[in-house]
């Protein structure tokens, strides 16, 4: 009984998660994928941007479709997040880093007319073989984010770091030493990946510890460590019911985010399946499927 009780309450089936559109990226546009998922009874989005599935303009059909569901109260927009490895806020060329700020700017803007509250950050890549020194990538990366803060600040948007292994702030404590650095702005935190800190070595448990002041966003995918993936929940080795158990321990509420990439079960499928994985019961979630 005591058991039982405690997943009841745990964050992950006590109320619907939010849903990342990762899997639709190449088969829907953003909002004919949010039209699936609004079938299933999921209400909170995070959403990829990329064309074909979200362009950066806010005058696109699908953007402007997605804005009026947000506007009706139909959905909660929690965040967008852009996959494509083009920019990168940390390159040794200055060329470069200004283009993926006016990038970004672009992605801020399309998130303040969507009524996003957050947008996802890369921050920036690093070659594997033979990296930059890391006191030259954070200031690069500190100079990129000072010039996009005050942006976002205007659009109502928080820009959230996210622990990626091949970029310049790959472990939970790289991302806190980061913001410290900046002084923790109000409108910068940490979006947090517990797959990729399982691929990196990173024992997510201690990773959230560390980040739990920042957390902005939790994304919740399955992975080996021998293999970087976004699984469907409960085909590879993380253990999400401790996870859960420690996000009711510290009492963090904020969006638990499914980001799913499965080459084996097409995308509501590969959702609902992570979903059921993190509940120990269907109707807990008073949701239908």
């Amino acid at each position: 009984m005591e058991r039982e009780a405690r997943v009841e309450k745990c964050l992950a089936t006590s109320r619907p998660p939010t849903v990342n559109t990762y899997g639709f990226l190449w088969s829907h546009r953003a909002d004919e994928a949010i039209g699936l998922l609004l079938e299933k009874g999921y209400r909170e989005f995070e959403l990829m941007m990329q064309p074909p599935h979200l362009s950066l303009d806010p005058k696109s059909p699908e953007a402007m479709a997605i804005r009026s569901l947000v506007s009706a109260g139909t959905l909660e927009l929690h965040s967008l997040n852009m996959p494509s490895l083009d920019l990168n806020l940390a390159s040794a060329m200055e060329e470069m880093r200004a283009y993926s700020v006016n990038m970004f700017c672009r992605q801020i803007r399309l998130a303040g007319a969507l009524g996003a509250r957050r947008l996802v950050v890369a921050p920036g890549r690093v070659s594997p073989l033979f990296p930059a020194p890391a006191e030259l990538l954070r200031q690069w990366l500190r100079d990129a984010l000072e010039a996009l803060l005050p942006l976002a600040r205007r659009e109502g948007v928080t820009l959230a770091l996210e622990n990626l292994p091949i970029a310049s702030l790959p472990r939970a404590s790289d991302l806190l030493d980061f913001i410290t650095l900046l002084d923790t702005p109000s409108n910068l935190g940490i979006c947090y990946d517990v797959a990729n800190a399982h691929y990196s070595a990173e024992d997510p448990l201690e990773g959230i510890m560390l980040l739990r002041d920042h957390l902005q966003l939790l994304h919740f995918s399955d992975t080996r460590r021998d293999r970087w993936r976004h699984d469907i929940i409960g085909e590879g080795e993380i253990g999400f019911q401790r996870i859960c158990d420690l996000l009711d321990e510290i009492g963090w509420m904020g969006p638990l985010v499914i980001e799913i990439i499965s080459s084996s079960s097409e995308p509501v499928d590969a959702i609902t399946r992570s979903h059921h994985a993190l509940a120990s019961a269907r109707h807990s979630f008073g949701l239908e499927f």
